[in-house]
């Protein structure tokens, strides 16, 4: 094999991954603005609990958003994958504020999942949604402890 062949298999290769993540972006946009929102209420929570000891049902809403999060990554590859990402937008101080905010965001999230085709990502949006509900559930919780 040349090297010609080699870097022509290897440039194929290449756009054929391009074009199936743009596709895959392309076809599923609501994992995309769920992940946005996902990210942001994720965010939110952290700001909320910044400096403190977490409690049990802190701990549990921040895993069931990451797992939300790494479930849409993993199915939906072209999806906006925005590590570290933060928000212009602060709720304030007011703790009932912030959870009311952090809430909002995860259902918006749901409702964005709940247009995805459940066949997608082998069942995507039927866990997704469960670890929606469930993360709402947690930060609920937080908010009482």
């Amino acid at each position: 094999m040349s090297i010609r062949n080699i870097g022509f298999g290897i440039l194929l290769a290449s756009a054929i991954f391009m074009f199936n993540s743009a596709n895959a972006q392309a076809q599923h946009p609501y994992c995309t603005q769920a992940l946005t929102e996902l990210q942001e209420a994720r965010w939110v929570f952290l700001k909320h609990i910044e400096g403190k000891p977490m409690t049990h049902n802190e701990k549990e809403a921040l895993r069931t958003i990451n797992e939300t999060m790494r479930e849409i990554n993993a199915a939906s590859p072209g999806s906006a994958r925005k590590q570290n990402y933060q928000h212009a937008a602060n709720p304030g101080d007011d703790n009932a504020a912030v959870i009311s905010h952090c809430i909002d965001l995860i259902k918006k999230a749901k409702e964005d999942l709940s247009h995805e085709d459940d066949k997608f990502g082998d069942g995507l949006r039927n866990r997704t949604m469960k670890n929606c509900d469930d993360a709402i559930r947690f930060v609920k919780q937080a908010a009482r402890s």
